[in-house]
């Protein structure tokens, strides 16, 4: 689990090393990075869980979710602990249906059967340009003509917008912004405009939030745009895969953000070309995750300079992490394996820098505790199944510990230097 980004182990900026005299805003931001990016997101929730004292990711005050990140956020804003989240994505939750291919991957048939009309159009246009041309043509020509009837999706989001409703009606939970206790904010991009849309702000308040799930989670190619009042919709990714800056100007004083997303370093692998051989499927996870990691990146800094009062803590895999480059970002079947390395990378991470998250947090007044976590890794690594093991982990409550029973000032022996570093 990488802090900030950088490649280096340091911390971030934190300001100084005074306390607040009360507890400061807090903000709980997940990017996007695809079924195995909101699981991920989910087990390192848990790590972040289990290691809190009188308080969970579930008291955060103010939540931005972006694509994948949306539906995280989505539940954890309604209540919903990442403990419950995982047995619902698992099926085995005592009150909420599991989420099953079909509610994520419905496919867009009517907009393929209309799409084929255009065949015969397509294919007078390329034969007219090969002899216009005399046949010299660029096969990406070809193929830029006959993407003429290929359907704006392959999948609808009706299935995804369909259960994020019933699981936040059908619970009693809220499908509405205006009716949170927590701040909400979803994040899409307006497809005739290319300007980010925010729901759950101004006029987009009103908008259910299982829409807004779906606008934000709407990948371009993969899903049809979303139209929600006469407007669509695609993926908030396009804008950048977090939002930091609406949690800022919400008033955050913390902001704690889970990016999925990070393009992979093979430089001390000592094999050359490590990527480039595993063809076309490697050259694009690893464009992905470049833009996107690159998106993120920046705008913290960016945030860093314009803010420097506020604390903004980024968890992420390592730059070598080859687990979490090896699972397709859309993979359904891969969901319980990467919860595992959620949980046990990100709860490493936390105990490797035990003193700087100690150190960060505090001074907002949440104090941490690393017992539970360093107990739960310490049987993940000697139980012969993993996957069993993370199931009974992520299965049991979280063990609360009483913060009379902790010095808050125990283990302060972070470093200037340490403190200092940023991007």
């Amino acid at each position: 689990m990488s802090l900030n980004g950088q490649r280096s182990r340091s911390g971030l900026s934190m300001n100084g090393l005074r306390m607040f005299d009360k507890r400061s805003k807090t903000a709980l931001v997940l990017a996007g990075g695809g079924i195995t990016g909101a699981v991920y997101e989910i087990g390192a929730l848990r790590a972040i869980n289990d290691m809190l004292v009188d308080y969970t990711v579930n008291d955060f005050d103010i939540y931005v979710g972006t694509s994948a990140g949306a539906l995280v956020t989505s539940l954890i804003a309604n209540g919903l602990s990442p403990r419950e989240i995982l047995q619902v994505i698992d099926a085995r939750h005592p009150e909420i249906h599991g989420i099953r291919v079909r509610d994520i991957f419905q496919i867009n048939p009517l907009d393929m059967v209309r799409r084929t009309t255009r065949l015969p159009g397509a294919l007078i246009d390329i034969a007219r340009n090969v002899l216009v041309s005399r046949g010299d043509i660029a096969l990406s020509d070809i193929a830029w003509e006959l993407a003429r009837m290929l359907p704006n999706g392959l999948y609808s989001g009706e299935g995804l917008e369909r259960y994020v409703r019933s699981v936040l009606t059908e619970t009693g939970r809220s499908n509405r912004f205006d009716w949170l206790e927590k701040e909400l904010y979803i994040v899409a991009t307006e497809l005739e405009t290319g300007k980010r849309a925010v729901f759950g702000q101004g006029g987009r308040r009103i908008v259910p939030i299982s829409q807004a799930v779906a606008a934000s989670s709407a990948v371009p190619i993969l899903y049809r745009p979303v139209r929600i009042f006469d407007r669509d919709y695609l993926d908030g990714g396009l804008h950048g895969s977090a939002s930091l800056d609406l949690a800022i100007e919400a008033g955050a004083k913390l902001v704690v953000c889970i990016n999925p997303m990070v393009p992979l370093d093979t430089t001390d692998l000592g094999e050359s070309h490590y990527i480039g051989q595993r063809g076309i499927q490697a050259v694009l996870n690893q464009t992905v995750r470049t833009l996107l990691h690159a998106g993120v990146r920046y705008h913290i800094k960016n945030l860093r300079i314009k803010y420097p009062d506020v604390d903004i803590i980024l968890i992420q895999p390592e730059w070598d992490d080859y687990h979490m480059f090896g699972f397709n970002p859309m993979y359904y079947g891969s969901r319980l394996a990467v919860a595992e390395h959620g949980f046990e990378s990100v709860g490493m991470g936390l105990l490797n820098n035990y003193d700087y998250f100690y150190h960060a947090l505090l001074r907002h007044n949440i104090q941490l505790t690393q017992d539970l976590v360093s107990i739960e890794l310490a049987e993940l690594r000697e139980s012969e199944d993993a996957l069993e093991k993370i199931q009974q982990i992520m299965d049991a409550e979280a063990h609360a510990v009483p913060s009379a029973a902790i010095d808050p000032y125990a283990g302060l022996h972070v470093s200037d230097t340490t403190l200092g570093a940023s991007f």
